[in-house]
Protein backbone atom coordinates (compact mmCIF):
# COMPACT_ATOMS: atom_id res chain seq x y z
CA UNK A 1 0.00 0.00 0.00
CA UNK A 2 1.18 3.38 -0.82
CA UNK A 3 2.66 5.36 2.46
CA UNK A 4 1.74 8.68 1.03
CA UNK A 5 -0.93 10.49 1.49
CA UNK A 6 -2.91 13.08 -0.83
CA UNK A 7 -5.08 15.90 0.73
CA UNK A 8 -6.92 19.40 -0.28
CA UNK A 9 -7.33 22.57 2.61
CA UNK A 10 -11.62 22.95 2.85
CA UNK A 11 -12.40 26.39 2.96
CA UNK A 12 -15.66 28.35 3.18
CA UNK A 13 -16.60 32.13 2.35
CA UNK A 14 -18.71 33.97 4.86
CA UNK A 15 -21.55 36.86 4.22
CA UNK A 16 -18.74 39.31 5.11
CA UNK A 17 -16.47 37.97 1.98
CA UNK A 18 -13.39 36.57 3.48
CA UNK A 19 -12.58 32.86 3.66
CA UNK A 20 -12.27 30.94 6.64
CA UNK A 21 -10.48 27.43 6.38
CA UNK A 22 -12.10 24.74 8.15
CA UNK A 23 -9.91 21.82 7.63
CA UNK A 24 -9.28 18.82 4.94
CA UNK A 25 -10.30 16.66 2.85
CA UNK A 26 -7.68 13.48 2.23
CA UNK A 27 -6.76 10.13 0.33
CA UNK A 28 -4.71 7.86 1.72
CA UNK A 29 -5.61 4.53 -0.75
CA UNK A 30 -8.99 3.87 -0.65
CA UNK A 31 -9.48 5.98 2.52
CA UNK A 32 -10.71 9.02 2.18
CA UNK A 33 -11.15 11.17 5.12
CA UNK A 34 -12.70 14.75 6.12
CA UNK A 35 -10.75 16.58 9.32
CA UNK A 36 -11.75 19.70 10.66
CA UNK A 37 -9.69 21.94 12.05
CA UNK A 38 -9.27 22.48 15.87
CA UNK A 39 -10.66 26.32 15.90
CA UNK A 40 -13.28 25.09 14.05
CA UNK A 41 -14.47 22.32 15.55
CA UNK A 42 -14.93 24.19 19.08
CA UNK A 43 -16.15 27.46 17.92
CA UNK A 44 -20.06 27.68 19.06
CA UNK A 45 -20.43 30.40 16.31
CA UNK A 46 -19.02 28.06 13.21
CA UNK A 47 -20.30 28.68 10.10
CA UNK A 48 -22.24 25.58 8.82
CA UNK A 49 -20.95 23.03 6.09
CA UNK A 50 -23.88 20.88 6.01
CA UNK A 51 -26.84 20.23 8.74
CA UNK A 52 -25.49 16.07 8.20
CA UNK A 53 -22.53 17.68 10.33
CA UNK A 54 -24.80 19.34 12.96
CA UNK A 55 -25.84 17.68 16.27
CA UNK A 56 -28.77 18.54 18.66
CA UNK A 57 -26.24 20.23 20.93
CA UNK A 58 -23.24 21.69 20.68
CA UNK A 59 -21.45 18.85 22.61
CA UNK A 60 -23.03 16.41 19.81
CA UNK A 61 -21.81 18.72 16.68
CA UNK A 62 -18.27 18.61 18.31
CA UNK A 63 -18.87 14.23 18.51
CA UNK A 64 -19.74 14.42 14.81
CA UNK A 65 -16.86 16.11 13.54
CA UNK A 66 -14.60 14.72 15.52
CA UNK A 67 -15.57 11.05 14.74
CA UNK A 68 -12.80 8.67 13.90
CA UNK A 69 -15.14 6.27 11.78
CA UNK A 70 -18.27 8.03 11.12
CA UNK A 71 -19.51 7.66 7.51
CA UNK A 72 -19.92 11.29 7.18
CA UNK A 73 -16.38 11.83 7.78
CA UNK A 74 -14.55 8.67 6.22
CA UNK A 75 -15.14 6.03 3.49
CA UNK A 76 -12.79 2.99 2.99
CA UNK A 77 -14.15 2.20 -0.98
CA UNK A 78 -12.48 5.25 -2.58
CA UNK A 79 -15.68 7.46 -2.97
CA UNK A 80 -15.98 10.38 -0.95
CA UNK A 81 -18.11 11.14 1.80
CA UNK A 82 -21.78 11.51 0.70
CA UNK A 83 -22.00 15.52 1.07
CA UNK A 84 -18.71 15.73 -1.04
CA UNK A 85 -20.17 13.09 -3.27
CA UNK A 86 -22.95 14.95 -4.17
CA UNK A 87 -20.93 18.22 -5.46
CA UNK A 88 -19.84 16.38 -8.10
CA UNK A 89 -21.35 16.33 -11.86
CA UNK A 90 -22.99 13.45 -13.13
CA UNK A 91 -22.84 12.11 -16.50
CA UNK A 92 -21.43 13.98 -20.02
CA UNK A 93 -20.29 16.94 -17.29
CA UNK A 94 -18.46 14.25 -15.16
CA UNK A 95 -16.69 12.70 -18.40
CA UNK A 96 -15.76 16.12 -19.22
CA UNK A 97 -14.55 17.25 -15.97
CA UNK A 98 -12.28 13.89 -15.80
CA UNK A 99 -11.01 14.72 -19.23
CA UNK A 100 -9.93 18.17 -18.31
CA UNK A 101 -8.37 16.77 -15.20
CA UNK A 102 -6.58 13.33 -16.90
CA UNK A 103 -8.03 11.32 -14.57
CA UNK A 104 -10.75 8.43 -14.52
CA UNK A 105 -14.31 9.19 -13.97
CA UNK A 106 -15.01 7.42 -10.73
CA UNK A 107 -11.75 9.06 -9.63
CA UNK A 108 -13.79 11.26 -7.17
CA UNK A 109 -11.00 13.26 -4.94
CA UNK A 110 -9.29 13.99 -8.54
CA UNK A 111 -12.45 15.45 -9.96
CA UNK A 112 -13.57 17.57 -6.35
CA UNK A 113 -9.90 18.74 -7.16
CA UNK A 114 -10.33 19.71 -10.35
CA UNK A 115 -13.27 21.88 -10.00
CA UNK A 116 -12.40 23.24 -5.76
CA UNK A 117 -12.19 26.78 -7.12
CA UNK A 118 -15.90 26.67 -8.42
CA UNK A 119 -17.68 24.43 -6.19
CA UNK A 120 -21.65 24.80 -5.35
CA UNK A 121 -22.01 26.94 -2.24
CA UNK A 122 -19.95 28.45 -0.69
CA UNK A 123 -17.29 25.62 -0.25
CA UNK A 124 -13.71 25.89 -2.00
CA UNK A 125 -10.82 23.66 -1.90
CA UNK A 126 -7.23 23.49 -3.09
CA UNK A 127 -4.67 21.53 -2.71
CA UNK A 128 -1.45 22.38 -0.20
CA UNK A 129 1.86 22.73 -0.89
CA UNK A 130 3.75 19.37 -0.30
CA UNK A 131 6.44 20.40 1.17
CA UNK A 132 4.62 21.56 3.88
CA UNK A 133 4.31 18.29 4.96
CA UNK A 134 1.12 16.25 6.44
CA UNK A 135 -0.75 18.66 8.66
CA UNK A 136 -1.21 17.31 12.02
CA UNK A 137 -5.03 17.14 11.61
CA UNK A 138 -4.52 14.85 8.86
CA UNK A 139 -1.58 12.69 10.22
CA UNK A 140 -3.19 12.03 13.82
CA UNK A 141 -6.22 10.34 12.34
CA UNK A 142 -4.26 8.24 9.99
CA UNK A 143 -1.25 7.27 12.50
CA UNK A 144 -4.36 6.27 15.31
CA UNK A 145 -5.48 3.90 13.16
CA UNK A 146 -2.23 2.19 12.61
CA UNK A 147 -1.79 3.81 9.37
CA UNK A 148 1.89 4.50 7.99
CA UNK A 149 1.66 7.89 6.28
CA UNK A 150 5.27 8.63 5.27
CA UNK A 151 5.40 11.86 2.98
CA UNK A 152 2.69 14.11 1.36
CA UNK A 153 1.38 13.32 -1.93
CA UNK A 154 0.93 15.71 -4.68
CA UNK A 155 -1.71 17.14 -5.59
CA UNK A 156 -1.98 19.28 -9.20
CA UNK A 157 -4.23 22.52 -8.84
CA UNK A 158 -7.51 22.92 -9.91
CA UNK A 159 -8.16 23.09 -13.59
CA UNK A 160 -8.26 26.70 -14.69
CA UNK A 161 -11.85 27.44 -15.53
CA UNK A 162 -13.17 24.46 -14.28
CA UNK A 163 -16.44 24.02 -12.53
CA UNK A 164 -18.53 21.07 -10.74
CA UNK A 165 -22.30 21.58 -11.19
CA UNK A 166 -24.28 18.89 -10.17
CA UNK A 167 -26.51 16.98 -12.70
CA UNK A 168 -26.93 15.41 -15.93
CA UNK A 169 -28.30 18.04 -18.35
CA UNK A 170 -24.94 19.61 -20.27
CA UNK A 171 -24.14 23.06 -18.36
CA UNK A 172 -20.95 24.79 -17.98
CA UNK A 173 -20.23 27.83 -15.81
CA UNK A 174 -19.82 31.44 -16.75
CA UNK A 175 -19.86 35.42 -15.78
CA UNK A 176 -21.36 38.01 -17.90
CA UNK A 177 -19.04 40.06 -19.89
CA UNK A 178 -21.57 43.10 -20.90
CA UNK A 179 -23.89 40.83 -23.36
CA UNK A 180 -21.93 37.79 -23.59
CA UNK A 181 -21.71 34.86 -21.39
CA UNK A 182 -17.79 33.81 -21.07
CA UNK A 183 -16.97 30.59 -19.51
CA UNK A 184 -13.41 31.01 -20.08
CA UNK A 185 -13.61 33.00 -16.79
CA UNK A 186 -9.42 33.04 -15.88
CA UNK A 187 -10.27 31.16 -12.25
CA UNK A 188 -13.05 33.41 -11.54
CA UNK A 189 -16.04 31.39 -10.16
CA UNK A 190 -19.06 31.80 -12.41
CA UNK A 191 -22.06 33.45 -11.46
CA UNK A 192 -24.30 31.78 -14.34
CA UNK A 193 -25.16 28.05 -15.54
CA UNK A 194 -25.42 27.82 -19.67
CA UNK A 195 -27.75 25.09 -20.23
CA UNK A 196 -27.80 23.17 -23.25
CA UNK A 197 -30.78 20.78 -24.57
CA UNK A 198 -30.24 17.84 -26.22
CA UNK A 199 -30.09 15.84 -30.07
CA UNK A 200 -33.09 13.53 -28.20
CA UNK A 201 -34.93 16.69 -26.99
CA UNK A 202 -34.39 19.95 -28.78
CA UNK A 203 -36.53 22.15 -27.18
CA UNK A 204 -35.40 20.90 -23.88
CA UNK A 205 -33.85 24.75 -22.97
CA UNK A 206 -37.90 26.15 -24.13
CA UNK A 207 -39.18 23.16 -21.89
CA UNK A 208 -37.82 24.84 -18.93
CA UNK A 209 -38.08 28.31 -19.81
CA UNK A 210 -41.71 27.53 -19.78
CA UNK A 211 -41.51 25.84 -16.85
CA UNK A 212 -39.84 29.09 -15.21
CA UNK A 213 -42.46 31.16 -16.43
CA UNK A 214 -45.74 29.09 -14.78
CA UNK A 215 -43.70 29.46 -11.65
CA UNK A 216 -43.04 32.95 -11.60
CA UNK A 217 -46.66 33.14 -12.26
CA UNK A 218 -47.55 31.88 -9.16
CA UNK A 219 -45.21 33.83 -7.57
CA UNK A 220 -42.95 31.31 -6.54
CA UNK A 221 -39.64 32.26 -5.79
CA UNK A 222 -37.61 30.76 -8.61
CA UNK A 223 -33.74 31.29 -9.71
CA UNK A 224 -33.77 34.47 -12.86
CA UNK A 225 -33.57 32.40 -15.99
CA UNK A 226 -33.66 33.57 -19.79
CA UNK A 227 -32.90 32.16 -22.88
CA UNK A 228 -30.06 33.34 -24.89
CA UNK A 229 -28.67 32.80 -28.64
CA UNK A 230 -26.19 30.70 -28.90
CA UNK A 231 -23.75 33.88 -30.40
CA UNK A 232 -24.34 35.46 -27.09
CA UNK A 233 -21.96 32.52 -25.00
CA UNK A 234 -18.79 31.88 -25.55
CA UNK A 235 -18.90 28.09 -25.03
CA UNK A 236 -15.46 26.26 -25.70
CA UNK A 237 -17.20 23.86 -27.95
CA UNK A 238 -18.45 23.60 -31.03
CA UNK A 239 -22.34 23.32 -30.86
CA UNK A 240 -24.62 22.72 -32.82
CA UNK A 241 -28.00 24.29 -30.65
CA UNK A 242 -29.26 27.75 -31.54
CA UNK A 243 -30.75 28.47 -28.01
CA UNK A 244 -29.17 28.29 -24.64
CA UNK A 245 -30.90 28.87 -21.00
CA UNK A 246 -28.66 31.03 -18.66
CA UNK A 247 -29.75 30.71 -14.79
CA UNK A 248 -28.18 32.73 -12.13
CA UNK A 249 -27.05 30.94 -9.70
CA UNK A 250 -28.68 31.68 -6.34
CA UNK A 251 -25.06 30.80 -4.65
CA UNK A 252 -23.58 34.15 -5.98
CA UNK A 253 -23.99 37.59 -5.40
CA UNK A 254 -22.64 41.18 -5.92
CA UNK A 255 -18.92 40.93 -6.93
CA UNK A 256 -19.24 37.14 -7.26
CA UNK A 257 -20.08 36.95 -3.92
CA UNK A 258 -20.35 32.72 -2.50
CA UNK A 259 -23.44 31.76 -1.05
CA UNK A 260 -23.69 28.56 1.01
CA UNK A 261 -26.11 26.28 -0.05
CA UNK A 262 -26.47 22.40 0.20
CA UNK A 263 -29.10 20.03 -1.52
CA UNK A 264 -31.45 18.10 0.35
CA UNK A 265 -29.63 14.94 -0.87
CA UNK A 266 -26.87 16.30 1.57
CA UNK A 267 -28.73 17.36 4.25
CA UNK A 268 -30.67 13.80 4.38
CA UNK A 269 -27.56 11.98 3.53
CA UNK A 270 -28.23 10.73 0.18
CA UNK A 271 -25.75 9.36 -2.49
CA UNK A 272 -26.60 11.05 -6.08
CA UNK A 273 -27.23 7.35 -7.20
CA UNK A 274 -30.34 7.36 -4.47
CA UNK A 275 -31.47 11.03 -5.20
CA UNK A 276 -34.98 9.59 -5.81
CA UNK A 277 -34.87 8.96 -2.70
CA UNK A 278 -36.76 6.22 -0.61
CA UNK A 279 -40.46 7.05 -1.08
CA UNK A 280 -42.31 10.34 -1.82
CA UNK A 281 -44.27 10.68 1.67
CA UNK A 282 -40.87 9.94 3.86
CA UNK A 283 -38.68 12.52 1.74
CA UNK A 284 -41.25 14.86 1.69
CA UNK A 285 -42.43 14.69 5.24
CA UNK A 286 -38.38 14.66 6.50
CA UNK A 287 -37.27 18.03 4.32
CA UNK A 288 -40.70 19.47 6.00
CA UNK A 289 -39.54 18.60 9.31
CA UNK A 290 -36.69 20.56 8.24
CA UNK A 291 -37.92 23.45 7.31
CA UNK A 292 -40.06 23.33 10.05
CA UNK A 293 -37.68 22.80 13.14
CA UNK A 294 -34.39 24.74 11.30
CA UNK A 295 -36.03 26.84 9.30
CA UNK A 296 -35.30 31.16 9.97
CA UNK A 297 -38.47 31.25 8.64
CA UNK A 298 -40.57 28.14 9.28
CA UNK A 299 -43.51 29.31 7.66
CA UNK A 300 -42.62 31.21 4.76
CA UNK A 301 -40.61 28.46 3.40
CA UNK A 302 -43.14 25.61 4.46
CA UNK A 303 -45.94 27.85 2.12
CA UNK A 304 -43.22 27.68 -0.14
CA UNK A 305 -42.68 23.95 -0.11
CA UNK A 306 -46.67 23.02 -0.76
CA UNK A 307 -47.18 25.81 -3.38
CA UNK A 308 -44.12 24.64 -5.43
CA UNK A 309 -44.88 20.80 -4.40
CA UNK A 310 -48.34 21.24 -6.38
CA UNK A 311 -47.25 23.33 -9.06
CA UNK A 312 -44.53 20.24 -9.77
CA UNK A 313 -46.93 17.79 -10.25
CA UNK A 314 -49.78 20.37 -12.62
CA UNK A 315 -46.78 21.24 -14.98
CA UNK A 316 -45.59 17.38 -14.91
CA UNK A 317 -41.67 17.45 -13.58
CA UNK A 318 -41.71 14.22 -12.23
CA UNK A 319 -37.77 14.99 -11.79
CA UNK A 320 -38.03 17.10 -8.75
CA UNK A 321 -35.44 14.62 -6.76
CA UNK A 322 -33.74 15.55 -3.47
CA UNK A 323 -30.98 16.81 -5.68
CA UNK A 324 -33.56 19.52 -7.19
CA UNK A 325 -34.74 20.80 -3.71
CA UNK A 326 -31.89 23.14 -1.66
CA UNK A 327 -31.08 25.12 1.32
CA UNK A 328 -29.07 27.92 1.05
CA UNK A 329 -27.27 30.00 4.13
CA UNK A 330 -27.36 33.66 3.57
CA UNK A 331 -26.12 34.05 6.88
CA UNK A 332 -23.58 31.25 6.62
CA UNK A 333 -25.58 29.62 9.47
CA UNK A 334 -29.21 29.17 9.43
CA UNK A 335 -30.77 27.49 6.53
CA UNK A 336 -33.73 28.74 4.34
CA UNK A 337 -35.49 26.77 1.25
CA UNK A 338 -33.62 27.95 -2.00
CA UNK A 339 -35.51 29.24 -4.69
CA UNK A 340 -36.62 26.96 -7.59
CA UNK A 341 -33.84 25.49 -9.75
CA UNK A 342 -34.56 22.61 -12.61
CA UNK A 343 -37.99 22.84 -13.67
CA UNK A 344 -39.12 20.78 -16.41
CA UNK A 345 -41.93 19.29 -18.19
CA UNK A 346 -40.61 16.03 -18.25
CA UNK A 347 -43.52 14.32 -18.67
CA UNK A 348 -44.13 16.25 -22.40
CA UNK A 349 -40.44 13.98 -22.87
CA UNK A 350 -42.15 10.50 -22.54
CA UNK A 351 -43.79 10.55 -26.39
CA UNK A 352 -40.61 11.16 -27.93
CA UNK A 353 -38.90 8.36 -26.47
CA UNK A 354 -39.29 4.52 -25.68
CA UNK A 355 -41.94 3.16 -23.44
CA UNK A 356 -38.62 1.99 -21.48
CA UNK A 357 -36.88 5.17 -21.11
CA UNK A 358 -37.45 7.20 -17.91
CA UNK A 359 -38.60 4.37 -16.28
CA UNK A 360 -38.49 6.12 -13.09
CA UNK A 361 -39.95 9.20 -13.73
CA UNK A 362 -43.02 7.44 -15.57
CA UNK A 363 -43.43 5.37 -12.25
CA UNK A 364 -43.34 9.12 -10.46
CA UNK A 365 -46.01 10.33 -12.55
CA UNK A 366 -48.66 7.46 -11.95
CA UNK A 367 -48.30 8.39 -8.60
CA UNK A 368 -48.28 12.06 -8.71
CA UNK A 369 -51.75 11.02 -10.77
CA UNK A 370 -53.22 9.36 -7.96
CA UNK A 371 -51.80 12.25 -4.94
CA UNK A 372 -54.89 13.71 -3.55
CA UNK A 373 -56.15 15.99 -1.28
CA UNK A 374 -56.44 13.25 1.50
CA UNK A 375 -52.37 12.61 0.57
CA UNK A 376 -51.54 16.46 1.06
CA UNK A 377 -53.52 16.54 4.36
CA UNK A 378 -52.09 13.59 5.45
CA UNK A 379 -48.66 14.73 4.72
CA UNK A 380 -48.57 17.28 6.56
CA UNK A 381 -50.31 15.71 9.43
CA UNK A 382 -47.86 13.15 9.44
CA UNK A 383 -44.86 16.04 9.81
CA UNK A 384 -46.92 18.10 12.64
CA UNK A 385 -46.69 21.42 11.26
CA UNK A 386 -49.08 24.00 12.92
CA UNK A 387 -51.85 24.79 10.87
CA UNK A 388 -52.02 22.25 8.48
CA UNK A 389 -55.47 23.13 6.84
CA UNK A 390 -53.97 26.91 6.46
CA UNK A 391 -51.55 25.12 3.62
CA UNK A 392 -54.10 23.02 2.40
CA UNK A 393 -56.17 25.55 1.07
CA UNK A 394 -52.72 27.63 0.22
CA UNK A 395 -52.52 25.00 -2.04
CA UNK A 396 -56.19 24.39 -3.51
CA UNK A 397 -55.26 28.29 -4.37
CA UNK A 398 -52.34 26.99 -6.39
CA UNK A 399 -54.07 24.68 -8.51
CA UNK A 400 -57.11 27.39 -9.17
CA UNK A 401 -54.68 30.03 -10.22
CA UNK A 402 -52.68 27.60 -12.49
CA UNK A 403 -56.03 26.63 -13.84
CA UNK A 404 -56.81 30.32 -14.49
CA UNK A 405 -53.35 31.75 -15.87
CA UNK A 406 -51.05 29.20 -17.07
CA UNK A 407 -52.53 28.49 -20.77
CA UNK A 408 -52.38 31.51 -21.58
CA UNK A 409 -48.37 31.54 -21.09
CA UNK A 410 -48.44 27.32 -22.28
CA UNK A 411 -49.05 29.03 -26.01
CA UNK A 412 -45.33 30.59 -26.28
CA UNK A 413 -44.36 27.03 -25.23
CA UNK A 414 -43.32 23.29 -27.20
CA UNK A 415 -46.13 22.25 -28.11
CA UNK A 416 -45.46 18.86 -26.19
CA UNK A 417 -45.17 21.07 -22.90
CA UNK A 418 -48.36 22.77 -23.55
CA UNK A 419 -50.41 19.23 -24.19
CA UNK A 420 -48.94 17.64 -20.63
CA UNK A 421 -49.65 20.45 -18.97
CA UNK A 422 -52.77 21.35 -20.42
CA UNK A 423 -54.30 17.75 -19.70
CA UNK A 424 -52.96 17.96 -15.80
CA UNK A 425 -54.93 20.91 -15.37
CA UNK A 426 -58.07 19.83 -16.95
CA UNK A 427 -58.64 16.10 -14.78
CA UNK A 428 -55.07 14.71 -15.73
CA UNK A 429 -54.71 14.56 -11.68
CA UNK A 430 -56.57 13.82 -8.69
CA UNK A 431 -55.61 17.09 -7.51
CA UNK A 432 -57.59 18.41 -11.10
CA UNK A 433 -60.46 16.17 -11.22
CA UNK A 434 -63.72 17.19 -10.21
Amino acid sequence: MTTSIKYLRMYLHQPAGDRRAIGYLSQYGDILRVSFDDDYVNDPERPLLSLSYQGTTQAATREILTSMRDARLVRNDGRLPVFFQNLLPEGHNRERLAHERGCAPDDEFELLAAAGHDLMGALEVEPVAAELGVPDTVRHWHTALGLDVLESGFVEMPVEDAASLPGAVTKFSAVQDGRRYVVKRRGQAGSYILKLPSSRHADLVENEYTCYRLCAALDLDCASASVISRADADLPENLPFDHILAVARFDRGPGGQRIHMEEFAQALQYEPRHKYGKDMITDYAAMLRVLDKLSGRPAQDIRSFVERLVAFMLMGNTDAHLKNWALIYPDGRTPQLAPVYDPVCVTALFDSVAQTDYGINRAIDRWVRQFSWNDLESLLAATQVMRPGRYLSLARQVVRRAQAVWPALLKDGPPSVQRAVQERLDGGLALTAT
